[in-house]
């Protein structure tokens, strides 16, 4: 479960992607393709990728954003992506791993160009690492994002989410949901059992045989940089 709703520190950016709060300008779709997500198009405006060594002009790019709006209503702005990708470049050292420093420009209200330390060729694939999240804060200081859903309440045990009402024509269909942190696996486990739940990650392995045979549950082993049990 996410630490906090604060991208620049640390790897909550991640997490807040699969609670489905967060988004990208691109995105890994489940082909394996890299596709656009609150971007429209991305293109190198001048310097040749081959011919570029470090220390020399950095390659340039520009980022066209889709119409697209944050789970408050506000529009995403190009000086909105220039904001939020300059402050996780300065602050997350994983948003500087690929291109160092990052220059950012609003070049119109949908147009961003990006100027960096190091040459890429594939500037969709950096945007779609999972750092590069877009948001704004507002009047209060509170992170707003784009995705699906946006919180209500956010504690150290629990997330309640609701949908974003400005994501997409399916947005009032989607239902309720609240994220649980469990102090163990075993107590994660007995709610599963009881059905409390609805779905659960990172089971004990000496939970499983009792919940295979449990009504209603059904357990899947899937792998993700390792194996870890849900049903």
């Amino acid at each position: 479960m996410a630490g906090g709703q604060d991208p620049t520190g640390n790897s909550d950016p991640w997490a807040l992607i699969s609670h489905g709060i967060a988004e990208k300008l691109f995105v890994v779709n489940k082909s394996d393709e890299i596709v656009p997500q609150i971007a429209e198009s991305v293109k190198k405006v001048e310097g040749i990728v081959q011919e570029v060594e470090l220390g020399e002009e950095p390659i340039i790019w520009e980022v066209v954003l889709k119409p697209y709006k944050f789970s408050d209503g506000t529009p995403v702005t190009a000086d909105h992506v220039v904001s939020c990708l300059t402050e996780l470049n300065e602050k997350n050292p994983s948003a500087s791993s690929s291109l160092g420093k990052m220059t950012l420009t609003a070049v119109d209200d949908r147009t961003i160009r990006i100027e960096s330390e190091r040459p890429t060729h594939v500037m969709d694939a950096v945007l779609a690492e999972w750092v590069f999240v877009i948001y704004y804060k507002d009047d209060d200081g509170n992170f707003i994002y784009t995705g699906p859903y946006k919180v209500d309440t956010f504690a150290d045990d629990h997330i309640d989410l609701s949908p974003n009402r400005f994501y997409d024509a399916q947005s009032l269909d989607r239902p309720l949901i609240e994220i649980k942190k469990f102090a163990t696996g075993d107590d994660l486990a007995k709610d599963v059992e009881t059905g409390d739940i609805d779905i659960a990650f990172h089971l004990p392995i000496d939970t499983l045989p009792e919940l295979r045979k449990a009504d209603g549950v059904n357990v899947k082993r899937y792998a993700l940089g390792g194996c870890f049990d849900c049903f």
